[in-house]
């Protein structure tokens, strides 16, 4: 039977690839995509490649806004779980960031609630190229997430 522990190598590798961020602070603006973590959050998606990766999101394509932000549901080693967050919401159907949190890794504050549009997940690849515009805000503390969200009937 294998031992499931890793052997200092491994470990060491392990950390190299995943460095503690959270010495950078507000040095960071973006990461490559390997380097992302579950919770984290960004803002400057583009709303057209969101449209192209989620196929409805946004509803409207305004000339007075052309971005939203997006928050990592899950990391993965192919690619990423994201969905887009937008302002306009309502706390019974979606999760949300309250206003107020302060993320992680960053000194960034959310300026007001900002509410995940989970209806349309879509997978980020591990391409550095696509979304190449986002800014890195911080990582979204458990505490911060919202969720009083009332089941249909």
């Amino acid at each position: 039977m294998k031992s499931k522990a890793q052997t200092p190598t491994a470990s060491l590798v392990a950390a190299l690839r995943k460095p503690d961020l959270s010495i950078l602070g507000n040095a960071i603006r973006s990461l490559p995509p390997a380097q992302w973590t579950e919770r984290m959050f960004f803002t400057g998606a583009a709303d057209t490649e969101l449209r192209e990766q989620t196929g409805s999101f946004p509803a409207t394509l305004r000339q007075d806004k052309t971005t939203h932000p997006i928050f990592l549901l899950r990391a993965g080693t192919s690619g990423h779980a994201a969905c887009p967050c937008s302002t306009k919401g309502h706390w019974r159907k979606f999760r949300y960031i309250r206003e107020g949190c302060r993320l992680e890794m960053k000194e960034h504050t959310m300026d007001r609630d900002s509410f995940l549009i989970e209806r349309y997940p879509f997978t980020l690849p591990l391409d550095h190229r696509l979304f190449k515009q986002v800014r890195f805000c911080g990582r979204v503390p458990e505490g911060c997430l919202v969720d009083r969200r009332v089941p249909d009937r």
